[in-house]
């Protein structure tokens, strides 16, 4: 390992991901940053993804400074894959990634001069979406801008803003100081499908917060077999459920007991299955 480079590591998230998941390790290996770890978490995926990760390492695995494939035999959902990941970590700094995303070449190395200049900060970088479908890409990069003006927020707003809704691009947020994971005791395994909107509130409530990485570091892909394309019903069934058991009270601690009285409503229908839209 480079005396002055710190190690990152970075996880990729596995799940029937055959179709893209060597776009994205190929993206890893392509990076300018020189010590990386590579940790790659399969979730029981029924497809060939584990064979083509091993055939993959086979070839690549020497280019990092230790390379790993952790094949669970039990589906736990991202949250959970993400956690065994971090018990094999070694570096200052875990980066995630899905196995359908790409980084540029220099996503590392500006993740973490970033975080060296920033102390305490959680970084968002910029996203270039695509996607192999023809649709409509304007919604979601409306939503990512919503994010970017998030990021430039002082902590206490970016709570309360938080608090409201999810304002996180999770792949451009997911690059974090070990220290930060380790003070939030990792990933909350109660939402399977839920990995990052927890986790960023327990960021926030620990005195840590997040900042603009002004540039397009991570190929997010949009497609309709992503989770947030396949799973929308279960998706607002776990936020509800996270609703009621985290933000509700995170709300009244921080002055907002009106928002969670008035946001109950909604959660109580969606727990109801009256609807899922708002």
């Amino acid at each position: 390992m480079s005396k002055e480079c710190k190690l990152v590591s970075i996880i990729i998230q596995a799940y029937n991901s055959s179709a893209t998941i060597e776009q994205t390790l190929n993206s890893v290996k392509e990076q300018t940053y020189p010590d990386i770890e590579l940790i790659i978490s399969d979730d029981k995926s029924s497809d060939d993804t584990v064979s083509i990760c091993k055939e993959w390492l086979k070839e690549n695995g020497h280019k990092f400074l230790r390379a790993k494939l952790i094949a669970s035999d039990i589906n736990t959902g991202i949250s959970g894959s993400n956690n065994r990941a971090l018990k094999e970590v070694t570096g200052q700094y875990a980066c995630f990634l899905a196995a359908d995303d790409c980084m540029t070449p220099d996503a590392a190395q500006e993740y973490v001069k970033y975080c060296e200049d920033n102390a305490d900060t959680v970084p968002i970088a910029r996203v270039e979406l695509f996607s192999d479908d023809i649709c409509d890409l304007s919604p979601v990069n409306n939503y990512c801008e919503e994010c970017y003006k998030f990021a430039l927020l002082e902590p206490k707003e970016q709570l309360k803003q938080l608090l409201i809704k999810n304002r996180i691009v999770a792949p451009a947020a997911s690059f974090y100081p070990i220290e930060v994971l380790k003070k939030c005791k990792g990933f909350d395994e109660a939402y399977r499908l839920m990995e990052d909107y927890p986790i960023n509130l327990k960021i926030l409530t620990k005195g840590f917060k997040f900042g603009l990485l002004d540039k397009k570091l991570i190929y997010y892909r949009i497609s309709s077999n992503s989770v947030t394309g396949s799973s929308m019903p279960l998706l607002k069934m776990t936020e509800a459920k996270m609703f009621f058991r985290l933000k509700f009270w995170y709300m009244f601690q921080n002055k907002m007991g009106w928002e969670a009285l008035k946001q109950s409503r909604y959660w109580i229908k969606i727990l109801l299955k009256k609807g899922y839209d708002r």
